[in-house]
Protein backbone atom coordinates (compact mmCIF):
# COMPACT_ATOMS: atom_id res chain seq x y z
CA UNK A 1 0.00 0.00 0.00
CA UNK A 2 2.72 2.30 0.84
CA UNK A 3 4.94 1.70 -2.56
CA UNK A 4 1.86 2.00 -4.66
CA UNK A 5 1.74 5.52 -2.25
CA UNK A 6 4.82 6.40 -3.27
CA UNK A 7 4.73 5.48 -6.71
CA UNK A 8 1.09 7.62 -7.18
CA UNK A 9 2.75 10.76 -5.46
CA UNK A 10 6.17 9.90 -7.37
CA UNK A 11 3.53 10.25 -11.09
CA UNK A 12 1.91 13.37 -10.02
CA UNK A 13 5.32 14.83 -9.28
CA UNK A 14 6.62 13.63 -12.47
CA UNK A 15 2.94 15.27 -14.22
CA UNK A 16 3.43 17.97 -12.17
CA UNK A 17 7.28 19.15 -13.45
CA UNK A 18 6.19 17.84 -17.14
CA UNK A 19 3.39 20.66 -17.26
CA UNK A 20 5.59 23.62 -15.94
CA UNK A 21 8.13 22.85 -18.27
CA UNK A 22 5.56 23.06 -20.83
CA UNK A 23 4.31 26.11 -19.30
CA UNK A 24 7.40 27.14 -19.38
CA UNK A 25 7.73 28.89 -22.46
CA UNK A 26 4.81 31.23 -22.16
CA UNK A 27 5.98 32.34 -18.96
CA UNK A 28 6.40 36.19 -20.52
CA UNK A 29 2.74 35.93 -21.86
CA UNK A 30 1.50 34.21 -18.57
CA UNK A 31 2.91 36.57 -15.95
CA UNK A 32 3.54 39.51 -17.74
CA UNK A 33 5.70 42.99 -15.81
CA UNK A 34 2.84 45.13 -13.89
CA UNK A 35 2.18 47.88 -16.16
CA UNK A 36 -0.34 51.10 -16.12
CA UNK A 37 -1.75 53.57 -18.18
CA UNK A 38 1.04 56.30 -17.57
CA UNK A 39 3.71 53.97 -18.39
CA UNK A 40 2.05 53.04 -21.72
CA UNK A 41 1.61 56.00 -22.45
CA UNK A 42 5.03 57.14 -22.49
CA UNK A 43 5.75 53.84 -24.23
CA UNK A 44 3.06 54.28 -26.93
CA UNK A 45 3.90 57.89 -27.92
CA UNK A 46 6.81 57.84 -30.20
CA UNK A 47 5.47 55.16 -32.14
CA UNK A 48 1.94 56.28 -33.35
CA UNK A 49 1.42 57.37 -37.03
CA UNK A 50 -1.47 60.25 -37.70
CA UNK A 51 -2.54 60.31 -41.60
CA UNK A 52 -5.24 62.94 -41.90
CA UNK A 53 -7.24 63.14 -45.11
CA UNK A 54 -7.32 66.77 -47.31
CA UNK A 55 -8.56 70.03 -45.26
CA UNK A 56 -8.94 71.28 -42.13
CA UNK A 57 -9.29 69.54 -38.72
CA UNK A 58 -10.06 68.51 -36.52
CA UNK A 59 -11.05 65.01 -37.75
CA UNK A 60 -12.90 62.21 -36.49
CA UNK A 61 -10.25 59.69 -36.03
CA UNK A 62 -9.41 55.38 -36.12
CA UNK A 63 -7.42 54.31 -34.22
CA UNK A 64 -5.58 51.07 -35.97
CA UNK A 65 -4.33 48.27 -34.01
CA UNK A 66 -1.74 45.67 -35.93
CA UNK A 67 -1.91 41.96 -36.15
CA UNK A 68 0.73 39.45 -34.22
CA UNK A 69 3.04 39.70 -37.46
CA UNK A 70 3.29 43.81 -36.34
CA UNK A 71 2.87 46.80 -38.32
CA UNK A 72 3.41 46.02 -41.91
CA UNK A 73 3.13 48.53 -44.95
CA UNK A 74 0.65 46.25 -46.78
CA UNK A 75 -1.73 46.88 -43.95
CA UNK A 76 -0.85 50.28 -43.10
CA UNK A 77 -1.08 51.41 -46.89
CA UNK A 78 -4.76 49.40 -47.57
CA UNK A 79 -6.29 51.31 -44.75
CA UNK A 80 -5.70 54.38 -45.54
CA UNK A 81 -6.56 53.87 -49.26
CA UNK A 82 -9.75 53.65 -47.50
CA UNK A 83 -10.25 55.83 -44.75
CA UNK A 84 -8.49 58.74 -45.82
CA UNK A 85 -10.71 59.83 -48.77
CA UNK A 86 -13.94 58.74 -46.37
CA UNK A 87 -12.35 62.05 -44.80
CA UNK A 88 -11.02 59.98 -41.62
CA UNK A 89 -8.05 60.19 -40.04
CA UNK A 90 -6.04 57.04 -39.18
CA UNK A 91 -3.77 56.81 -36.13
CA UNK A 92 -1.45 53.33 -36.64
CA UNK A 93 -0.50 51.94 -32.94
CA UNK A 94 2.58 50.03 -33.05
CA UNK A 95 2.86 47.80 -30.20
CA UNK A 96 5.98 46.39 -30.80
CA UNK A 97 8.27 49.44 -31.64
CA UNK A 98 7.21 50.66 -28.20
CA UNK A 99 8.03 47.23 -26.47
CA UNK A 100 11.01 46.58 -28.68
CA UNK A 101 10.13 43.57 -30.05
CA UNK A 102 11.55 42.61 -33.29
CA UNK A 103 11.07 39.31 -33.84
CA UNK A 104 7.01 38.51 -34.13
CA UNK A 105 6.87 34.56 -34.04
CA UNK A 106 6.97 34.24 -30.31
CA UNK A 107 3.71 36.57 -30.36
CA UNK A 108 2.22 34.79 -32.99
CA UNK A 109 2.64 31.67 -30.83
CA UNK A 110 1.22 32.89 -27.80
CA UNK A 111 4.46 32.75 -25.87
CA UNK A 112 4.67 36.98 -25.67
CA UNK A 113 2.50 39.94 -25.14
CA UNK A 114 -1.25 38.22 -25.28
CA UNK A 115 -4.22 40.61 -26.00
CA UNK A 116 -5.18 40.42 -23.04
CA UNK A 117 -2.32 42.32 -21.66
CA UNK A 118 -1.96 44.75 -24.92
CA UNK A 119 -5.40 46.10 -24.22
CA UNK A 120 -3.87 48.70 -22.00
CA UNK A 121 -2.52 49.79 -25.15
CA UNK A 122 -5.77 50.40 -26.24
CA UNK A 123 -6.49 52.81 -23.50
CA UNK A 124 -2.95 54.50 -23.22
CA UNK A 125 -3.83 55.31 -27.47
CA UNK A 126 -7.31 56.94 -26.79
CA UNK A 127 -5.88 59.19 -24.43
CA UNK A 128 -3.07 59.61 -26.59
CA UNK A 129 -5.17 60.54 -29.31
CA UNK A 130 -7.67 62.69 -27.94
CA UNK A 131 -4.28 65.58 -27.19
CA UNK A 132 -3.42 65.47 -30.94
CA UNK A 133 -4.72 69.10 -32.47
CA UNK A 134 -5.85 67.03 -35.61
CA UNK A 135 -8.39 64.44 -33.76
CA UNK A 136 -11.35 65.44 -32.75
CA UNK A 137 -11.38 63.41 -29.77
CA UNK A 138 -15.03 63.02 -29.18
CA UNK A 139 -15.78 60.39 -32.36
CA UNK A 140 -12.90 58.43 -31.98
CA UNK A 141 -13.02 54.63 -33.47
CA UNK A 142 -11.09 51.14 -32.79
CA UNK A 143 -10.01 49.46 -35.57
CA UNK A 144 -8.05 46.02 -34.89
CA UNK A 145 -6.62 42.99 -36.97
CA UNK A 146 -6.41 39.74 -35.62
CA UNK A 147 -4.23 40.13 -32.04
CA UNK A 148 -4.91 44.05 -32.53
CA UNK A 149 -8.39 42.51 -33.47
CA UNK A 150 -8.56 40.98 -29.99
CA UNK A 151 -7.06 43.30 -27.86
CA UNK A 152 -9.54 46.07 -28.94
CA UNK A 153 -12.19 43.17 -27.65
CA UNK A 154 -10.67 42.96 -24.60
CA UNK A 155 -10.34 46.26 -23.85
CA UNK A 156 -13.77 46.78 -24.19
CA UNK A 157 -14.49 43.60 -22.55
CA UNK A 158 -12.59 44.70 -19.09
CA UNK A 159 -14.67 48.47 -19.27
CA UNK A 160 -11.66 49.99 -18.03
CA UNK A 161 -11.39 47.42 -15.07
CA UNK A 162 -7.76 45.99 -14.24
CA UNK A 163 -6.50 43.65 -16.68
CA UNK A 164 -3.79 40.89 -17.59
CA UNK A 165 -0.83 42.52 -15.66
CA UNK A 166 -2.11 46.09 -15.62
CA UNK A 167 -3.86 48.20 -13.29
CA UNK A 168 -7.47 49.47 -14.25
CA UNK A 169 -7.20 52.19 -16.59
CA UNK A 170 -10.55 53.33 -15.67
CA UNK A 171 -13.57 54.01 -18.22
CA UNK A 172 -13.11 57.13 -19.06
CA UNK A 173 -11.12 57.06 -22.46
CA UNK A 174 -13.99 54.70 -23.96
CA UNK A 175 -16.64 56.80 -23.32
CA UNK A 176 -14.64 58.78 -26.92
CA UNK A 177 -15.21 55.52 -28.77
CA UNK A 178 -18.18 55.57 -30.99
CA UNK A 179 -17.69 52.63 -32.93
CA UNK A 180 -15.31 49.09 -32.99
CA UNK A 181 -14.44 46.96 -36.09
CA UNK A 182 -12.31 44.04 -35.78
CA UNK A 183 -10.86 42.06 -38.78
CA UNK A 184 -10.63 38.21 -38.31
CA UNK A 185 -10.02 38.85 -34.19
CA UNK A 186 -8.86 35.79 -32.01
CA UNK A 187 -11.60 35.07 -29.46
CA UNK A 188 -10.63 32.16 -27.69
CA UNK A 189 -8.61 31.46 -24.34
CA UNK A 190 -7.43 33.69 -22.55
CA UNK A 191 -9.20 36.01 -24.17
CA UNK A 192 -11.49 38.08 -21.89
CA UNK A 193 -14.68 38.45 -24.72
CA UNK A 194 -17.03 35.92 -22.76
CA UNK A 195 -16.34 37.70 -19.48
CA UNK A 196 -18.30 40.84 -20.22
CA UNK A 197 -18.98 43.08 -23.63
CA UNK A 198 -22.16 45.50 -24.05
CA UNK A 199 -23.30 46.83 -27.04
CA UNK A 200 -21.80 50.04 -26.56
CA UNK A 201 -19.93 50.94 -28.47
CA UNK A 202 -21.30 49.63 -31.84
CA UNK A 203 -19.42 46.39 -32.78
CA UNK A 204 -18.70 45.41 -36.35
CA UNK A 205 -16.66 41.61 -36.68
CA UNK A 206 -15.67 40.90 -39.64
CA UNK A 207 -14.90 37.07 -40.02
CA UNK A 208 -13.38 34.39 -42.05
CA UNK A 209 -15.36 31.39 -42.97
CA UNK A 210 -12.19 29.62 -43.77
CA UNK A 211 -9.52 31.16 -41.29
CA UNK A 212 -6.87 28.65 -39.86
CA UNK A 213 -5.21 31.33 -37.81
CA UNK A 214 -7.76 31.62 -35.27
CA UNK A 215 -11.05 30.18 -35.28
CA UNK A 216 -14.65 32.54 -36.11
CA UNK A 217 -16.57 29.70 -34.53
CA UNK A 218 -14.84 31.21 -30.98
CA UNK A 219 -15.97 34.42 -31.33
CA UNK A 220 -19.86 33.81 -32.83
CA UNK A 221 -19.99 31.70 -29.18
CA UNK A 222 -19.06 34.12 -27.11
CA UNK A 223 -21.50 36.67 -28.72
CA UNK A 224 -24.05 34.22 -27.84
CA UNK A 225 -25.17 35.60 -24.54
CA UNK A 226 -25.57 39.06 -25.90
CA UNK A 227 -29.21 40.12 -27.99
CA UNK A 228 -29.80 39.54 -31.58
CA UNK A 229 -27.99 42.25 -33.53
CA UNK A 230 -25.70 43.59 -30.75
CA UNK A 231 -23.27 43.03 -32.49
CA UNK A 232 -23.17 42.96 -36.53
CA UNK A 233 -21.24 39.93 -37.44
CA UNK A 234 -20.04 39.61 -41.23
CA UNK A 235 -18.68 36.38 -41.90
CA UNK A 236 -17.46 35.77 -45.51
CA UNK A 237 -17.51 31.80 -45.82
CA UNK A 238 -14.75 30.98 -48.61
CA UNK A 239 -12.11 33.73 -46.74
CA UNK A 240 -9.35 33.37 -45.24
CA UNK A 241 -7.04 35.27 -42.82
CA UNK A 242 -5.88 37.99 -43.76
CA UNK A 243 -8.32 38.27 -46.83
CA UNK A 244 -8.16 42.27 -47.09
CA UNK A 245 -4.86 42.40 -48.32
CA UNK A 246 -1.68 41.38 -49.47
CA UNK A 247 0.48 38.94 -47.01
CA UNK A 248 2.54 36.25 -46.92
CA UNK A 249 -0.34 34.14 -46.37
CA UNK A 250 -1.83 34.69 -49.70
CA UNK A 251 -5.47 34.74 -48.53
CA UNK A 252 -6.04 37.86 -50.00
CA UNK A 253 -9.31 37.99 -51.89
CA UNK A 254 -9.77 41.61 -53.81
CA UNK A 255 -13.87 41.19 -53.97
CA UNK A 256 -14.04 40.29 -50.35
CA UNK A 257 -11.63 42.85 -48.94
CA UNK A 258 -13.81 45.77 -51.45
CA UNK A 259 -16.89 44.20 -49.90
CA UNK A 260 -16.02 44.39 -45.67
CA UNK A 261 -14.45 48.11 -46.79
CA UNK A 262 -17.73 49.07 -47.93
CA UNK A 263 -19.63 47.68 -45.03
CA UNK A 264 -16.81 48.93 -42.13
CA UNK A 265 -17.62 52.58 -44.35
CA UNK A 266 -21.37 52.50 -43.67
CA UNK A 267 -20.17 51.59 -40.43
CA UNK A 268 -18.43 54.41 -39.41
CA UNK A 269 -20.23 56.70 -41.15
CA UNK A 270 -23.52 55.76 -39.63
CA UNK A 271 -22.08 56.16 -35.70
CA UNK A 272 -18.75 58.51 -36.08
CA UNK A 273 -21.65 61.09 -37.73
CA UNK A 274 -21.10 63.22 -40.69
CA UNK A 275 -18.25 65.90 -40.75
CA UNK A 276 -18.57 69.23 -39.12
Amino acid sequence: MRRSLRWLLCGLILLSLAALLGLYPYRAALLPAHDDLARAKARLAPQLSLFTPTGAGPFATVLVFHGCSGQRQAMVDSVKAWLLPAGYAALFVDSFAARGIDDWRPVCAGKRLWGNQRALDVYAAIELAAQLPQVDGRRLALLGFSHGGWSVLDALAYGGAAGHGFSAPGPQGLARVKAAITYYPYCGFPAQLQRHLSADPPLLMLLAGEDRVTDPRQCLQALDGLPVGAVQVQRYAHAGHVFDHASELATYQPQLAEDARLRASDFLRAHLGPEP
